[in-house]
């Protein structure tokens, strides 16, 4: 479908986007995921031939469009200000684009049905753009979008003035318009929750370079950074060292999930000795009262014990904190906050393959 090939952008001398390659499949939802500033509107605006790149090339379905003005590359955008027109009822500007494509006038408000149709908003062909909602704006600008026939959408972050629910629904949205029309959709966003919640594959990116690329699990559960680790989630970092390709953490042996042994230590064969944290996403963490932990096993004394000492609710889970006599606190998730008592607990960690482990030195740099 598109595909990028070490892209570089400048502008007024400064290197924006460094070194791009993407390729993006027929039918897929690809998120370009990065805080403001770090390249991605500018990476979708040389892709659509807005502004000028400095090198590399740019294919849609093999086709060169590096050299191609912008409405001849067959790609169509939603900024994040819409641009919708306001002197023109909503009927008039999802037919703009047709007005190039040379259609009759039955044939036009036949395919500005079908589109307000497509995107819920039937019956609005003659209201004004002034009279509608944030939502609706939405919708009416990628009906205006998809009257262009393009193969492939781009989304500058169009939903990011929009408040929780309403996100979620313009989300719902993108959703059914891959399923209907085989939509093919760059999207670009700052918010990973939403990036994992819509892509089949995420593009992090930061200070114009691409960090990783992958399904959104990927980036979710095993980053390549700190920086990504952070970036994706709230995360936990344990620390340990690495002696002669073994993980061994000072607090705690690391605990099965039945509670039948307690292992020493992780394998871990391709990293130097040295100081290392062991990578935990919140529901990789339980935690078990110390009295029932120790009546399943009898490798327990070493350890260390845990308190829980804060929650916190984000929407039908609470975070809650934990500290141990270290100063070492560690957070999960709960569904029944309420059932946790102020008693001693262990930590429950089921070893994984993917054992993901950064140095003392990569967490400071970060």
């Amino acid at each position: 479908m598109l595909k990028i090939e070490n892209l570089h952008v400048n502008l007024e001398g400064s290197p924006i986007v460094k070194d791009c390659s993407l390729e993006i499949k027929k039918g897929e939802i690809f998120s370009l995921l990065g805080v403001s500033g770090c390249g991605k509107s500018t990476l979708i605006k040389a892709v659509l031939g807005l502004i000028p790149s400095s090198s590399g090339r740019v294919f849609l379905n093999g086709r060169d469009l590096t050299a191609l003005p912008p409405e001849k590359r067959d790609c169509t955008v939603v900024f994040q200000d819409l641009r919708l027109f306001p002197h023109l009822t909503v009927g008039e500007n999802i037919a703009f684009p047709l007005h190039f494509q040379k259609k009759k006038k039955t044939e036009e408000r036949k395919i500005v049905e079908e589109l307000l149709s497509l995107v819920s908003l039937e019956g609005f062909s003659r209201r004004t753009i002034e009279s509608l909602s944030g939502g609706q704006k939405q919708r009416v600008a990628i009906a205006r979008a998809l009257a262009q026939n393009a193969e492939l959408l781009l989304l500058d972050e169009p939903f990011s003035s929009l408040d929780p629910n309403l996100r979620k629904e313009m989300g719902e949205l993108l959703l059914h318009l891959r399923e209907k029309r085989g939509l093919s959709v760059l999207l670009v966003t700052h918010d990973h929750e939403e990036a994992l919640r819509l892509s089949d594959r995420i593009a992090l990116m930061k200070e114009g370079e691409i960090l990783q690329c992958g399904r959104g699990e990927e980036l979710f559960y095993a980053p390549k950074t700190v920086y990504a680790a952070k970036f994706m989630g709230e995360a936990n970092f344990l620390p340990g060292r690495v002696e002669r390709g073994e993980f061994k953490m000072p607090f705690f042996p690391i605990l099965n999930n039945d509670y039948s042994c307690a292992a020493r230590s992780l394998v871990v064969a391709d990293k130097p000795d040295g100081e290392y944290y062991l990578f935990l996403r919140e529901r990789q963490l339980k935690f078990q009262k110390a009295s029932e932990a120790v009546e399943k096993s009898s490798t327990q004394e070493s350890a260390s014990l845990f308190y829980p000492i804060s929650s916190q609710c984000i929407g039908d889970s609470w975070r809650v904190f934990w500290e141990n006599e270290n100063g070492l606190v560690l957070h999960n998730l709960s569904d029944r906050p309420q059932e946790i008592e102020q008693v001693p607990y262990r930590m429950v960690l089921q070893a994984e393959k993917g054992v993901i482990l950064f140095s003392k030195e990569e967490l400071l740099e970060d």
